[in-house]
């Protein structure tokens, strides 16, 4: 979609449903934002999370990087974006839900399987990044060696969302707030080809659909 697209569509947006939006809008500037949920997504242009839920302006709290991971906490002085975007929600925001929510046909866990980091001459910060999903490679490779590739990347794909549960209990504000009942963690499972959204069950480790 050539940007001239996203203008014109941003045109029909000022029409359309900004025009049948326009009082909510004129509240969340008046009162601010109070989302409940926070989701943290991947960037990748075929999984939006506010698309996928249909969610109305100032309903979600949106966190979206490289592979949709969250690191474990390690507050040291230097810039932490996706750590102080949870600081955000969880200690100001006091959201009740946090997602994660992953997608299949992921290129950073499809690069972090293959280890074209090596390869690239152009890879400054993606490389440090996806190693917070070492974890996930390995558990996945031991656990499915001798699979299809196929199957090995999807199985990554969500057991990087099990180690980013992990890793959001390690900020002791988030483990807290989940032991009080303030706080609730999800894993979701994006599948683009077939649009459905799949929901980890922490108890069992699976996944299952969400409707």
């Amino acid at each position: 979609m050539p940007l001239r697209n996203l203008i014109e569509g941003h045109k029909n947006f000022l029409s359309g449903r900004f025009q049948q939006d326009k009082k909510l809008y004129e509240e969340l500037v008046d009162k601010g934002q109070s989302p409940e949920v926070m989701i943290i997504s991947c960037c990748d242009s075929r999984a939006d999370p506010v698309i996928i839920t249909e969610a109305e302006p100032g309903s979600v709290f949106s966190l979206r990087n490289v592979a949709n991971l969250v690191p474990p906490y390690h507050p040291d002085g230097n810039q932490h974006s996706s750590s102080a975007a949870l600081e955000f929600a969880v200690r100001h925001l006091k959201v009740n839900d946090i997602v994660i929510m992953g997608h299949a046909h992921c290129g950073g866990i499809k690069a972090l399987y293959h280890g074209d980091f090596d390869n690239q001459d152009h890879v400054d910060f993606i490389e440090p990044w996806m190693s917070i999903a070492n974890e996930a490679r390995r558990n996945t490779l031991r656990k499915f060696d001798g699979e299809s590739e196929g199957k090995i990347l999807r199985e990554m794909e969500k057991e990087s969302i099990r180690v980013s549960l992990k890793n959001l209990r390690t900020f002791r504000w988030i483990k807290a707030a989940e032991q009080d009942g303030s706080l609730r963690l999800h894993g979701w499972h994006f599948e683009i080809e077939s649009g459905t959204l799949y929901a980890l069950d922490e108890k069992s480790g699976e996944f299952s659909p969400l409707v």
